[in-house]
Formats: C-alpha cells, sequence, structure tokens
C-alpha cells in the first residue's frame, strides 16, 4: 500500500530556489493562463533580477523563469524574444521542459525550435562514458528516457530509466526518473529517488548534482498529498482497504503520504450485528489534506459476505455469513403546506401528509401519502363564464409498495383523487434490474388511470364524461463518475375520451371582427355574438416526452441538478422545460440553493383566440368543431425563480433525523394569443418537516 511517512528533505536544501519555482507556478495559474501576459512578464522580470543578486538562485529556478517569459512571449506572438528565452533556460538547465498542462501549441512550436537549435550548439556524449555510465545498456535505456521524457511520454520515461538503473545506478539517471515520476504526478516515488540521488551525489562529491537534488527535494514536499479515516463510532470488526491495500485498524486515524489524483476506500464491518458496506472513490490534489468519513450502510450483498459463503462447507455456515433476521427498518414521515396566489386571482393553500416504511436488508417498501388542494378562484375565464368566485376543494390519496431482494425489483403504486365534479384513480407499475455494478439501472413502467368529469350539481349517474390514459415508460440510471449521475427516460401518454369542461363556454364572434390579446370581458361580451356553446376538444391525444436530468457533486460541498424535458404531442403543442437547482452545502446541517425554471410552449392547432360562426344556407350557424378558451394551450414561456433551504434539527449521527425544508419561487407567465389575459404573476412558497427513524 502506498501510504508512507514523510521524507524530511536534507537540511541544506534550498528553500529559496523552492519557493521561486512555486511562484512561477502560481503566476502561470494565475496570469497566464487568465491571458494576463503583461502582469505575467512584470513579475517574471522582477524574479529574473532578483534571482541575479547574491545569494543567486540555482539554475533550474532560473530556468523556470526564462520558459514562464518563453511561453509568454510566444503566446503574444514574440518569437525570437521567446526562442531567446528558451535558449536561456537551456543554457541554465539543459533538461528543462514545458510543463505538462497549460501549454498552447505556439509554445509548444517555439520551445522545439529552440531546443533543436540548442541541441546542434551542444553536441551531447555520444558514448555512455562521456555521460558518466559504464554500461553501454544503461546508458541506451538512459537516452531513450530522455527522448520519451521530451515527448510528454512519462510512462515509457519511468519504464525506461528504471531499466538503466537496474543495470546501473548513476545518480544524474536517477534524478531524472525523479522528474518523470513528479510529472506523472507519483510524488511518493518521485521523492524517494530524488533523496537516493541526493546520497549518492553527495558521497561522490559531485557538488552540482547535490544541489540539483536539494532544489528537487524541497519543490517536492509541498507536492505530497495527504489522507486519513474517520471510523464509525460502534462498528466491530471493521476491515478498510485504501486503493485495495488494507489499511492496519490501529492506525486509521494516522496521516498518510499518498499521491495525488482519485483513490478508492472500502470499508466492512458489523453495526447492530449486521454486516455493511461502504465505497467512496475521492479526487485528492497536490499537498491536499482529505479525511475520509466511514459511512457503513446494508448491502444485499457485501463483499465480506460473498466471501464467507464461498469459504463455507455447509448449509449452516452458508445462514452465519448472511445479515441477522433482526433486520432494521426506516421510518420516513413528513409533513407539508403549500400556498399559491397569482395576480388573476386564484388561491391555492395545499397541506400534505406522506410516510414510508423501508427495509434495506430486506429489499421491500410500502408507503402512502394524502394532499388536499383547497382552491378559490375569480380569474377572467371563471368570472365570463361562471360565478363571480370558484371554490373547490381535492382530495388525493397514493400508496404505493416494492420488493426488490437482489439485481431486479418491481414497484407499484395506486392513486385517486376527487373533487366536487371530478373523480380520478389510477394505478402504476414499474420494474428495474441493475447491472455493471449497479453503474446502469434501466427500468420499464406502465400505468392506467380512468378518470370522469361531472357537473357539480348533477349526479354522475345522470351526467359524466369518461377519459383514459394509458402510460408507458422506459429509462435508466446511469453512474457517470463517482460525483456524477445521469438519468434518461422516455414516456408517452395515450389518453382517450372527451377532456372538455363541462363549464366553460366559448364566445363566438362574426368573421372580420377583431378582438386583441388580453381583451376584458366587457369588450369581449360587447362584441361577441349571442350564442356561447360549450367547449369541445378533440377525443384523443397522445403526449411524447424525452426527459433527462443530471447530478453532479461539485467539490464535495455543492450538487448540480439539471433537468430538460422535451414534449410534443397530436394537437401539435411542442414545449420545452428546463429546471437548474444548486445545492449548497453552508453546513453538516444546512443545505441552500437557488432555483430557476423555464418552459416554453407552442399552441394546439386548433387553438384560436378568438373563434368565427359561419351561416348556413338553410339557416343553421356552422361553428368549429373544436374549440376552447384554456390558455395553458395557448403559445406562452413561463419562468420561475427562488431560493430553497433545508435545515438538519438533529445531528447526522443520531438514529432520529428531523429537517425542515422551505421553498419559495416568483412565476412570471407570457400568454401570446389568449383571450382576458396577456400576463400572469405567481407566487408558490411550501414549508415541510421531515423525519427519518430506524
Amino acid at each position: 500500500m502506498l501510504l508512507v511517512a514523510i521524507v524530511a528533505a536534507p537540511a541544506r536544501a534550498r528553500a529559496d530556489d523552492a519557493s521561486v519555482i512555486a511562484a512561477v507556478d502560481k503566476i502561470q495559474r494565475d496570469d497566464i493562463s487568465n491571458a494576463n501576459f503583461g502582469e505575467a512578464k512584470k513579475k517574471l522580470k522582477a524574479m529574473l533580477e532578483k534571482c541575479g543578486k547574491k545569494p543567486a538562485c540555482g539554475p533550474n529556478a532560473v530556468a523556470q523563469i526564462h520558459l514562464a517569459l518563453g511561453m509568454v512571449n510566444a503566446q503574444i506572438g514574440r518569437d525570437d524574444e521567446a526562442k531567446q528565452e528558451y535558449t536561456d533556460a537551456l543554457n541554465a538547465d539543459a533538461s528543462s521542459s514545458l510543463p505538462a498542462t497549460g501549454v498552447t501549441d505556439p509554445m509548444k512550436k517555439v520551445f522545439a525550435d529552440a531546443q533543436k537549435a540548442w541541441i546542434a550548439a551542444h553536441p551531447q556524449p555520444d558514448d555512455s562514458s562521456k555521460a558518466g555510465w559504464q554500461n553501454k545498456v544503461a546508458f541506451d535505456f538512459a537516452t531513450a528516457a530522455t527522448q520519451a521524457d521530451q515527448q510528454g511520454n512519462y510512462v515509457d520515461c519511468i519504464q525506461k530509466d528504471r531499466a538503466a538503473l537496474q543495470l546501473e545506478e548513476q545518480p544524474r539517471g536517477r534524478l531524472h526518473l525523479a522528474g518523470c515520476e513528479q510529472k506523472a504526478s507519483k510524488i511518493i516515488d518521485a521523492l524517494r529517488d530524488a533523496q537516493k540521488a541526493f546520497e549518492v551525489a553527495s558521497q561522490r562529491k559531485d557538488t552540482a548534482l547535490t544541489k540539483a537534488a536539494q532544489v528537487k527535494l524541497a519543490e517536492l514536499i509541498p507536492k505530497i498529498s495527504h489522507v486519513t479515516f474517520k471510523p464509525p463510532p460502534g462498528a466491530g470488526g471493521l476491515k478498510v482497504t485504501f486503493d485495495e491495500k488494507p489499511v492496519p485498524a490501529d492506525k486509521l486515524t494516522q496521516n498518510f503520504s499518498i499521491d495525488p489524483g482519485q483513490h478508492h476506500t472500502h470499508a466492512e464491518g458489523q453495526l447492530s450485528g449486521i454486516l455493511q458496506s461502504f465505497d467512496q472513490t475521492v479526487d485528492i490534489k497536490e499537498g491536499e489534506t482529505k479525511e475520509v468519513e466511514i459511512r457503513l450502510s446494508p448491502t444485499a450483498l457485501t463483499p465480506g459476505e460473498l466471501e464467507c459463503m464461498l469459504k463455507a462447507k455447509s448449509e449452516d455456515e452458508i445462514r452465519a455469513c448472511l445479515p441477522k433476521n433482526e433486520k432494521p427498518l426506516v421510518v420516513r414521515a413528513g409533513l407539508d403546506f403549500g400556498g399559491y396566489t397569482d395576480n388573476v386571482a386564484v388561491n391555492v393553500v395545499t397541506p400534505s401528509i406522506h410516510g414510508s416504511i423501508v427495509s434495506p436488508t430486506g429489499g421491500w417498501n410500502i408507503g402512502a401519502s394524502y394532499t388536499l388542494d383547497v382552491l378559490t378562484a375569480a380569474s377572467p375565464d371563471v368570472v365570463s363564464t361562471a360565478s363571480r368566485r370558484f371554490y373547490d376543494n381535492r382530495h388525493a390519496v397514493t400508496a404505493t409498495g416494492g420488493y426488490k431482494p437482489g439485481r431486479f425489483g418491481g414497484q407499484l403504486s395506486a392513486f385517486g383523487s376527487s373533487e366536487k365534479d371530478y373523480f380520478s384513480r389510477g394505478v402504476n407499475l414499474a420494474m428495474t434490474g441493475d447491472f455493471y455494478d449497479k453503474q446502469l439501472t434501466p427500468q420499464l413502467g406502465v400505468g392506467y388511470s380512468i378518470d370522469t368529469a361531472g357537473r357539480s350539481t348533477t349526479p354522475f349517474s345522470i351526467f359524466s364524461e369518461k377519459y383514459t390514459t394509458l402510460t408507458l415508460s422506459g429509462g435508466a440510471t446511469v453512474v457517470a463518475s463517482p460525483t456524477s449521475v445521469l438519468v434518461l427516460g422516455v414516456t408517452a401518454m395515450l389518453e382517450r375520451g372527451d377532456q372538455s369542461k363541462p363549464y366553460r363556454w366559448i364566445p363566438i364572434f362574426e368573421q372580420g371582427v377583431t378582438v386583441p390579446v388580453g381583451a376584458s370581458i366587457s369588450s369581449v361580451n360587447q362584441n361577441r355574438l349571442p350564442i356561447r356553446p360549450l367547449e369541445h376538444l378533440p377525443t384523443a391525444r397522445d403526449r411524447y416526452s424525452l426527459n433527462g436530468r443530471y447530478l453532479l457533486r461539485v467539490k464535495s460541498r455543492s450538487t448540480l441538478r439539471l433537468e430538460e424535458r422535451i414534449y410534443y404531442d397530436t394537437w401539435s403543442v411542442k414545449a420545452s422545460t428546463t429546471d437548474v437547482r444548486w445545492m449548497y452545502d453552508v453546513s453538516k446541517s444546512l443545505v441552500v440553493w437557488p432555483h430557476a425554471h423555464l418552459h416554453a410552449q407552442t399552441g394546439a392547432s386548433f387553438f384560436q383566440r378568438a373563434y368565427t360562426a359561419t351561416l348556413n344556407p338553410d339557416g343553421s350557424i356552422g361553428l368549429p368543431a373544436n374549440r376552447t378558451t384554456d390558455r395553458e394551450l395557448s403559445p406562452l414561456v413561463s419562468l420561475g425563480v427562488g431560493p430553497g433551504s433545508r435545515l438538519a434539527l438533529t445531528p447526522p449521527e443520531n438514529k432520529v433525523q428531523i429537517g425542515l425544508s422551505l421553498q419559495a419561487d416568483v412565476m412570471y407567465t407570457r400568454y401570446f394569443n389568449a383571450l382576458f389575459i396577456k400576463q400572469r404573476m405567481a407566487y408558490y412558497g411550501t414549508v415541510g418537516l421531515d423525519g427519518e427513524f430506524e
């Protein structure tokens, strides 16, 4: 396992050179990469002037300054000046090379020309003895390593240098190996080899090489990354591996030195008598210290259980490997209270309650919810066709249950809702499976619902209209990386039956009459014909949508959630809906987020702002077959924005978790071809209290 103690740099290492090189790196990151070339040039020249004074900087530090100046000049088109700076860098340190990142094509081209000219003017030793090697084969390997380094092939460089050093120990070759290992982010190996080069060079009294090794050591030490582990309290038999190598249990809380880059932690242990596991991949930067908090959770079959079963020799031993019968249950419950109001006199109050019981080890779950919508409305379309104000209550109940004992499972849900003049009920079934170590989870679903519409003053047995909906869906959840998840889906809804509103009377106009967008009720009544037929919609509607959701964990402190829905139906309504939420962890207890929502759609093919009648020869009046004043079927754009937050009221380690959520949104909708209304400003807010208990 690559967890080692930090190698201390020799006392004689050049701390000043290390600080110079670190300053050059900072200029490259902050100024050159952001095109602040004038500021970068000014700082670099000041550093070069300072390095010329006593005590002077070492050759490696001087070379790094010249390289950075060459990069600036090459990028702004001053090739001659860039070539001279590169040449000065090679004069100071013949092994100088451009950094692995942040280098553009102009920088590379000028450096290649300068390096070629410098090599021609400074012929290299043509045999091993002149280069300090006694073994000709080792010299050939070292030469190949230098070529690989110049080409940016650091893996090949490491292999060739190690092959040379196996044949002959040579401190310059060892130091060159450390440089390639550093560029390949193998900081621990680079530190070991630089330390060995320093020791051998000191023994041989090679002053120049000793000095170069000191500079390299001082440069490497700040780049070492570190990791430590926080074990879960009360865990028994805890076993932890880091990059598949075991970590001693008595040393978990120590600070280990590691290379920067991605690392994987796996742990197994028992909590409450149940075998549980933990897996996490983290990306650790140069010089960063990361604490990995081990949070065990139940799994269907942990690697430890599988290994135990493979070694078992009887049924009793197999049963002993499995979780105990006392399977923990997770109970979740919540209360929500929402409110909606807008500038067209629609008000809704929505209290709801929901709860569920989940068995993580048993693979089953059940849940239920109840929602009450209390609606009052006096919008222009209501007032124009009915009483001055409309009141109604809607009751909605949902029950769900699922079972997923292993890779495959299913979820069944049933729902029903009722109003004074409307009743709906339905059922949905979804099947899921896990593939490629749960990195791919496809899902297939089917649903069916029946809706019955009537009039509040008339029994359903005397007057009612029914329509049915068959829903087919498919999709998949893809774990794109250790910190991101992509959810893709497609849905088809096939609706059959009359969805016309029995209260909606449609104003009819003579041909040639112009009615403006957002015309007032009085203006409409003044210009319409005396007849006012009921709304009539097509009795078939097929809806299709493509859905996508992307979740990304950003730097372990925030989560970005993007959602997109593309929609089309056989009424020719086309729509796009985009939803963005960026959740930021202020602390372990508080999460806040901004929220934005954008929806745009075209109108239905039969939607008109003003429907006209024709007078037939027999004296009858011809009306449009399909007619509506439903503004939600007209062309529109809607934008919503607002903040949200969730506050954990209990510590994260408690078995009882309680949280408080708040969300507020302002929504603006612009209608481009509707009667009675041009725009709507709406306000929505919700407060929720949720709890989780084991």
